[in-house]
């Protein structure tokens, strides 16, 4: 699965569901250099969290597999891989590769 699979099928949707729940939702803008995590981030710790579910979700619906994107492997990182749409996409393809997809 290429990166920009995952972005437009699991991380934009699970995005545009949480950008009603936020503050100010003009702040979360669908692109691959927007910040997810961070003091730019228009995402709070609970939105955060929100979000990986989603796309936790979005992936066992679509693909039948369950991944946990915040796991050990993910905390253990030098740079986050929550950082961005684009870092975040980057480790969704090497979870998902992992389990041969």
């Amino acid at each position: 699965m290429t990166k920009s699979d995952v972005i437009n099928r699991f991380i934009y949707p699970a995005l545009e569901e949480l950008r009603d729940d936020l503050k100010h939702p003009e702040l979360l803008v669908l692109a691959p250099e927007t910040t997810l995590f961070g003091s730019r981030s228009a995402l709070d710790s609970l939105n955060m969290v929100s979000l990986l579910v989603g796309i936790e979700s979005l992936i066992a619906d679509e693909l039948d597999v369950s991944i946990v994107l915040a796991n050990e492997k993910a905390m253990s990182r030098q740079h986050s891989p929550f950082r961005s749409v684009d870092t975040l996409s980057d480790y969704i393809v090497e979870l998902l590769a992992e389990e041969g997809i």
